[in-house]
């Protein structure tokens, strides 16, 4: 008997210290706000990635010397020759001349689309051009819409003012379109990379020179606000057009609007909005 309460009474104590080979301090409760450590060996966790602002990135376009400019963070990348309307500077219906102002990109169409590639109402044709084809004006290779910000420029998007490519290309650097702002299939290719929706535009009457110094300003306010829109990102050791090459082909694929399915939602959202540019 005396052996049999001994027996229980061990059995008793080893059940208290927490069972049969197992190690108390391993049920013990944490005290405070410990936490318990890292097994040895184990990698540290990684610091958190730094957000680093988009670049901004600006259109200028200079009627009096017929050239835009792509500005990154205040200074200009690159510039290029362009046309504006051959009628003027304005924003009335039927005048076919090129509003000014602030203006911004509305939609994007055709980033997959050879050089040279016409469109029709925003639709690719199928067929190709060569540079300064003869006889033949319409918009080729890219259609960058732009949307006007101002009471001065408010008509743009319904009235079709585009950047886009154009083959005649032995008239650019003067006065030539019907409203929008044409380019070279090469020029306008590399642009539309450079842009999203959302960028800004600004159309004047001024030099570029002048223009570019009345928006450095602007840009460095927004800079220090770290109010920079997302945008693509633009390598400062980019190839020809800045950009490098992982983000051109990103550019590429993205799923802007498309000549193929732009028309369609237009007419959805915009009933009123013709349905043939004025270039």
């Amino acid at each position: 008997m005396v052996r049999r309460a001994t027996a229980v009474l061990g059995i008793g104590l080893a059940l208290a210290a927490g069972g049969f080979g197992q190690n108390p301090a391993a049920h013990a409760v944490p005290r405070g706000n410990s936490v318990p450590s890292s097994p040895p060996g184990a990698p540290a966790p990684a610091p958190a990635a730094a957000v680093t602002p988009a670049p901004d990135v600006r259109v200028v376009i200079s009627v009096p010397d017929q050239k835009l400019a792509v500005l990154v963070n205040g200074r200009v990348s690159r510039s290029y020759k362009i046309s504006t309307s051959r009628y003027g500077e304005g924003d009335s219906w039927g005048s076919w001349q090129t509003p000014l102002g602030h203006l911004e990109v509305a939609n994007k169409i055709g980033g997959s689309a050879p050089a040279g590639a016409v469109f029709k109402s925003r639709q690719l044709t199928g067929e190709v051009l060569a540079p300064n084809a003869p006889g033949r004006d319409p918009i080729v290779s890219r259609i960058i819409w732009l949307r006007g910000m101002e009471m001065s420029n408010k008509h743009a998007y319904q009235r079709c003012i585009y950047i886009h490519g154009t083959p005649q290309e032995t008239f650019l650097g003067r006065k030539a379109s019907f409203g929008c702002i044409r380019m070279r299939s090469a020029d306008v290719i590399e642009v539309y990379g450079w842009l999203n929706v959302g960028t800004d535009v600004s159309i004047v009457k001024q030099s570029i020179s002048q223009a570019v110094r009345g928006v450095q300003g602007e840009v460095k306010a927004a800079l220090a606000r770290n109010t920079v829109p997302t945008i693509a990102k633009v390598s400062s050791a980019g190839g020809r057009s800045g950009l490098p090459a992982a983000t051109s082909a990103q550019a590429a694929a993205a799923p802007v609007q498309t000549a193929s399915n732009t028309a369609g939602a237009i007419g959805r959202s915009h009933p009123a909005v013709r349905t043939a540019s004025v270039h």
